[in-house]
């Protein structure tokens, strides 16, 4: 499954995309509903990556964000940034580079995410999914492991238990890339007034 990295904040697109445009060399920031926009950023270029850029976005925007990064089906790993520090990390998946590491998920704290509720939380599908235990049957592991079959889901799960709304959770598993390679799809999705170029990416429609 494909690999993707984006940026919730939870401020407007209008007012976040001046830092953006100042701290991105290279990405697209898309509209995410009321209050709330995403970060899709070029992630091969040096400290341009999520992980990289959260930090000096919440610094400078002042208001915490959500860095996500999805790997390959497997593993999700979220960060709080705050102030330009990491205030909470999160992965699905601590041994999965790492055999002497525990396979438990670390950073389970439902509280860690509150910031970034777009409506009222569900807290029993929250704390279920930093659990990597999936609540629907359909996302269960076919063969009898536990966990999710494929992380995607599990970040699915926490943003719809934030509380929002699917078109908002598919966004904010676009990676750059599939932007890059998949034009129409983004043409389909947004208005042009609605997706911001930064840096050095071109527009994708």
């Amino acid at each position: 499954m494909a690999t993707y990295g984006t940026i919730l904040i939870p401020v407007p697109l209008e007012q976040a995309a001046p830092v953006l445009r100042e701290v991105c060399a290279a990405g697209y920031a898309t509209p995410a509903g009321p209050g709330f926009c995403l970060v899709h950023p070029d992630r091969f270029l040096d400290e341009n990556d999520v992980f990289a850029l959260a930090g000096p976005i919440s610094a400078a925007v002042g208001a915490p964000v959500l860095a996500a990064f999805q790997y390959d089906g497997d593993r999700l790993e979220l960060e709080v940034w705050r102030d330009g520090v990491r205030a909470h990390r999160y992965d699905s998946w601590p041994g999965r580079d790492d055999e002497d590491a525990n396979d438990t998920p670390v950073g389970a704290d439902p509280a860690a995410f509150l910031a970034f509720a777009a409506g009222p939380v569900d807290g029993h599908r929250m704390a279920s999914a930093l659990a990597d235990t999936p609540i629907d049957m359909a996302d269960m592991d076919v063969d009898g492991e536990p966990g999710y079959v494929w992380a995607q889901a599990l970040h699915r799960d926490v943003l719809r238990a934030l509380g929002h709304p699917d078109r908002v959770i598919h966004r904010a598993r676009w990676d750059y890339c599939h932007m890059c390679r998949a034009p129409q799809m983004v043409a389909n999705a947004l208005d042009r007034t609605e997706l911001i170029v930064l840096g050095a990416a071109e527009h994708p429609f």
